[in-house]
């Protein structure tokens, strides 16, 4: 499977090293899976984990972020995005993420992001074959 984990999934990895998200990342990891990332996704992840109230929560310095989001950039793939490529979402935010998916080939959205759940965002992933999921929905099933 190619696989697109949103930066809320990746955020909450590195955060909270015992929990699913986690889990999930380094299972992706070390299987035949691909990560599927772009430069977009991993950007916001190193601006939300400087958020003071994350940052006060998971009480990483500015270079274990730093090299977290290194080591993201390393171990995946990661794609160039077309700005012109347009699909709908309630977010304008959320553009990037559904921008990676398509661009990547990818076969699973892995988010915690509701927008992604619920049409437009639904309706036009589900057409283009791609499944949103959450940590928990996809960890279940690559234990399988």
């Amino acid at each position: 499977m190619r696989i697109v984990l949103d930066s809320n999934i990746l955020g909450r990895s590195f955060a909270k090293p015992e929990g699913v998200a986690h889990e999930l990342l380094l299972r992706l990891l070390q299987s035949d899976h691909a990560l599927i990332l772009s430069d977009e996704i991993i950007f916001e992840v190193a601006k939300v984990l400087r958020y003071p109230r994350l940052a006060l929560a998971h009480r990483q310095s500015e270079e274990e972020i730093y090299n977290f989001t290194g080591w993201l950039h390393d171990a995946a793939e990661v794609i160039t995005l077309n700005p012109l490529r347009l699909a709908p979402t309630r977010d304008r935010h959320d553009i990037f993420v559904l921008q990676t998916a398509l661009s990547g080939g990818a076969d699973v959205l892995c988010t915690r992001d509701r927008d992604f759940f619920e049409p437009p965002a639904s309706t036009f992933l589900q057409s283009q074959g791609i499944e949103v999921l959450t940590d928990a929905q996809l960890m279940r099933r690559l234990r399988v």
